[in-house]
């Protein structure tokens, strides 16, 4: 294949649930659309595949369907035979399809896939090929990979716009807590609920209602809320979160029930200068620094002793960004560069 340079062709592919740019809040798309976008910008051939209406600066996309109207499978019919003219494909999707071509042999080139979710709901077994490259993004789900498949599993850091976008608005803060994620049980806001209520708190319940499929969970939360000391506000777009992050008096992330990947909320919050109080679980011992940025806790008991001793308060927000500045899309956009040439090189 002609590299052009040192310069690669590159394939992104994302979910079909999602356009990207993505008007309101999102996950992996936006991680996908930035990948895309960044290594474009860093002289590299990129083609994204993701749902109609998408677009990208400087990027090739091939459209899969209408968004949140077809499956994987369905937009695997869409690109499969594009897929051998890449030197390298970057598959966060959930299914996987890109594998298919590797198991029949007409793919020659590595397909990276990331995994955005725990390891265990996500593959029940390795693809049958000599080396699949499976990607993580945090040690926590690598350390998870290896446990169940005796397989390496290489790391590579969600990023956030801790420089332009997410940054600390000026704002005076407010008494008020704050939860930002889908309305799923995974996520766990009764949680958060729970803690705010016993420790006499304030908390503003911020987030998706209409992925989680979990109507009778959400009228649950609903009923909850008072519209006083814990106030349900429901959907907002990415800039709005940047608000919430800036003015509330800190961010909640009680998700005990799910072995976060990674969290990006935890990670925007900091950005912000917000300190955080989190599960400790999964990849939040790496993204939360214990004692400087925010505490881990391991029990509801333990969450509300923290919030009735007001000790985030007086937690350094400037610290908070600088912790959460490791995180940065440069540095997302770098490690995936570094895998590519690592998996043309070794032939994955």
């Amino acid at each position: 294949m002609d590299r052009g340079g040192g310069k690669l062709k590159i394939c992104v592919i994302s979910s079909t649930v999602f356009p990207v740019p993505v008007i309101g809040y999102s996950g992996l798309e936006h991680l996908a659309w930035q990948q895309a976008k960044g290594l474009a910008e860093r002289g590299h051939q990129v083609t994204l595949i993701a749902p109609d209406d998408s677009h990208c600066p400087n990027v090739r996309v091939i459209p899969t369907g209408p968004p949140g109207q077809h499956s994987e499978e369905q937009a695997y019919q869409k690109y499969w035979q594009f897929l051998p003219y890449f030197d390298a494909t970057i598959d966060h999707s959930w299914q996987k399809w890109s594998y298919i071509l590797k198991q029949e042999g007409r793919l020659k080139s590595p397909v990276l896939g990331v995994c955005h979710a725990p390891v265990n709901t996500m593959l029940q077994s390795l693809p049958p090929i000599e080396k699949p490259c499976f990607v993580g993004i945090s040690q926590d789900m690598a350390d998870h990979f290896k446990g169940l498949f005796s397989k390496e599993m290489k790391v590579a850091y969600n990023g956030i716009d801790s420089h332009d976008f997410y940054k600390p608005l000026g704002i005076p803060r407010s008494d008020r807590f704050l939860f930002l994620a889908r309305f799923s049980t995974v996520k766990s806001p009764d949680v958060c609920v729970e803690v705010c209520k016993r420790a006499g708190k304030c908390l503003d319940l911020v987030g998706d209602t209409k992925l989680t499929g979990e109507s009778e969970f959400l009228q649950s939360i609903l009923g909850t809320a008072d519209g006083k000391d814990i106030r349900f506000v429901g959907p907002a777009t990415r800039g709005e979160t940047v608000w919430f992050f800036s003015q509330s008096r800190g961010f909640l992330h009680l998700n005990n029930r799910f072995r976060e990947p990674f969290g990006l909320a935890p990670v925007e919050a900091q950005a912000c200068g917000n300190s955080v109080l989190c599960w400790n679980l999964g990849a939040m011992r790496e993204t939360v620094k214990h004692g400087e940025t925010g505490f881990l806790v391991n029990s509801v008991d333990d969450a509300v002793d923290v919030l009735k001793s007001d000790i985030l308060d007086t937690l350094d927000r400037g610290r908070c960004r600088e912790w959460a500045s490791q995180f940065s899309v440069d540095r997302m956009i770098s490690r995936y560069e570094e895998l590519c040439e690592e998996a043309i090189e070794g032939g994955w």
